[in-house]
């Protein structure tokens, strides 16, 4: 199941609600996405798809109602279906299942990442390049302009703090500008390949508003939660960024649970990583520093963002995930 198999196409008009219901009620491996003016359903099984065409073709025409369809396994059939409701027989493999186990839900067996069109994701890919850039600034020493100054003495008074010396002379940019600047090659890789999993779903369905505020206070809330947390240290990196993207999507996925861009397993090994840096442990065994403040307030910060989102009914611009 590498690659996704176009099923069936509908109108932008096209009140999608009874099949993601079908989707949701049989935890089939299909996707719906929005691509040249039309609503494209994809399947990564061949057999399932040339099974569902003609069912949606009675449905796209008014012929059925999907809300009343039930699939089966091919021994449930065999065994009579009950009175009233129409039946789609399928096989133990044309539902995704694998292995010895036939009730095991597909579902778990699919976890390959969507695939979106680049011009969708603009944003996400400027981030990807920034995080490359500012490697190359900080390998140069030409990132001092984009850094919060270490001040040992911060706590003891704010109006005598580095940051306050830089906001006096108008240096706003610097609580958002540390998410640039990368201290290695790998740091910079590593944030990098964290936006393009997270932030191109999110972008690609919520959109550039939703994505710059995410970003925007998402690095802003990391690199000030870093600085008040340790302000004699000198921080930087994106990951406070990656962590607001994770919180988002942790919150989204509860209100919105038809979206599955990101798997849920991508979100667990995010927050295991964030409890081994939190108690020591990366440090220990690679001798690196971890911000795990940005860690700690990028999360908290996207956690918050969708919740607000969420009751605004944000949402429902992902059902189509």
């Amino acid at each position: 199941m590498s690659q996704w198999i176009f099923v069936y196409s509908f109108p932008l008009s096209k009140d999608l609600g009874a099949l993601a219901r079908f989707i949701q009620r049989h935890q089939l491996p299909l996707r719906i996405t929005e691509e040249k003016n039309q609503q494209l359903l994809l399947c990564p099984d061949a057999g399932l798809a040339e099974m569902l065409k003609p069912l949606l073709q009675r449905w796209d025409s008014g012929e059925l109602d999907l809300d009343q369809v039930q699939m089966q396994r091919a021994e449930e059939r065999e065994s009579g279906s009950e009175g009233g409701q129409t039946s789609a027989a399928a096989t133990d493999s044309q539902l995704g299942n694998t292995g010895d186990n036939p009730g095991k839900k597909h579902s778990d067996a699919v976890s390959v990442l969507p695939s979106f069109p680049l011009d969708r994701t603009p944003l996400s890919l400027l981030l990807i390049a920034l995080c490359f850039f500012g490697w190359f600034l900080q390998v140069n020493n030409l990132s001092s302009g984009l850094l919060i100054y270490p001040d040992p003495n911060a706590a003891d008074s704010f109006s005598q703090s580095s940051l306050a010396w830089h906001l006096e002379r108008g240096q706003w940019w610097r609580i958002f500008t540390p998410a640039v600047v990368h201290f290695s090659l790998p740091h910079a890789l590593f944030n990098a390949l964290g936006i393009w999993i997270l932030g191109r779903p999110i972008e690609a369905r919520g959109g550039s508003i939703l994505f710059v505020v995410l970003v925007l206070l998402g690095a802003a809330a990391s690199n000030l939660a870093q600085y008040f947390w340790q302000p004699g240290i000198l921080f930087g990196g994106m990951s406070g960024v990656v962590y607001a993207l994770v919180g988002f999507a942790l919150v989204l996925q509860r209100f919105q649970p038809l979206w599955r861009d990101i798997p849920a397993g991508i979100l667990t090994v995010a927050l295991v990583w964030l409890l081994l840096c939190a108690l020591g442990v990366v440090t220990l065994l690679t001798g690196v520093g971890v911000a795990n403040a940005a860690h700690i307030g990028g999360l908290l910060s996207g956690l918050i963002i969708a919740l607000v989102y969420s009751a605004l009914r944000g949402p429902r611009r992902f059902a189509s995930a």
